[in-house]
């Protein structure tokens, strides 16, 4: 009865590190198709990535949009924002967001664009190309993350872009912080 039950545990062993063996391969054949299309053809020091990122300034983040159109272009942005990684996909949004957009711009922008009580108007960041480059991105690190996740951690840390910035606290004063931060220098 030992050497069944020696068996049979070292079948279960092996069950379980064969699935992790194809996880893992899974997993690596992600990492290299995100890192084939960041390379793509000619893409040593020929054709550099045309958009700079953070993106500082509307200017910036309007030809970044008109970019974005093109499918090249829009899938080395996918690929350069899932390189950013992050311990969870709450943190990657976050670090995704740092990377991509500038404190100063992101008080420009709310997920919805409706009026905020500290800012004349907000511009709606759900509707940009740019944001759907982070989702597609995101989704490569966890394909179960909802588009609901995604948009509330994206909500949040808009919310709080002014503060960042260095603006007056939340709740202290109704000073249009958001206007003086983001103006181009």
């Amino acid at each position: 009865m030992h050497g069944d039950d020696t068996r049979l545990l070292l079948k279960g062993k092996s069950i379980r590190l064969n699935i992790a063996i194809q996880k893992m391969t899974s997993m690596l054949a992600e990492v290299l198709v995100v890192v084939k299309v960041s390379q793509g053809p000619g893409s040593a020091t020929t054709h550099m990535f045309p958009i700079q990122l953070p993106i500082a300034n509307e200017d910036d983040f309007n030809e970044a949009e008109s970019l974005l159109k093109n499918e090249s272009v829009r899938q080395k942005m996918i690929a350069r924002l899932a390189l950013v990684g992050g311990t969870n996909s709450e943190n990657l949004i976050r670090r995704m967001l740092a990377t991509a957009l500038t404190n100063a711009l992101a008080c420009r922008y709310n997920w919805a664009g409706k009026k905020d009580k500290r800012c004349s108007s907000k511009k709606p960041f759900k509707e940009t190309a740019i944001q759907d480059c982070m989702f597609a991105a995101a989704r490569q690190f966890d394909r179960k993350l909802t588009h609901n996740d995604f948009s509330e951690t994206v909500k949040k840390w808009l919310r709080y872009a002014p503060e960042r910035e260095g603006g007056i606290p939340r709740n202290t004063s109704e000073t249009n912080t958001c206007e003086t931060s983001a103006s181009p220098t």
